[in-house]
């Protein structure tokens, strides 16, 4: 399998099968989810970047139940961080508890396999 980065997708376009960037669990499958463009300050989760950054690049998923693989946090604000559940690296996304439709996973964070 090639390994895809986001930028080779346009917005609203599917999603290739999303894994962890540390360990090889599964996130989720490949057409779970729609790229859209929503800025949200995460903290770091590689230890030579900066302690917060502003990502604008996402990819929704529409349930927790359309993830293969995902951690979450305790709530900070009614806002849950996403991370692996297996090595537990993240934040690689969060969730807004008041729509429970809507659960973002950054696309730089996560590794393509299609």
């Amino acid at each position: 399998r090639v390994a895809i980065t986001a930028g080779e997708c346009g917005l609203d376009s599917k999603n290739k099968e999303m894994h962890c960037p540390r360990c090889p669990s599964k996130i989720c499958l490949a057409d779970t989810a729609q790229l859209v463009s929503k800025e949200m300050k995460l903290s770091k989760y590689k230890v030579d970047a900066p302690e917060e950054e502003l990502v604008d690049l996402f990819w929704q998923l529409g349930s927790l139940m359309a993830f293969e693989n995902i951690g979450v946090t305790k709530l900070v604000d009614n806002i849950k961080f996403l991370s692996c559940a297996d090595c537990e690296v993240g934040p690689l996304g969060w969730h807004d508890i008041t729509d429970n439709t809507k659960f973002y996973v950054a696309a730089e964070r996560v590794r393509y396999l299609g």
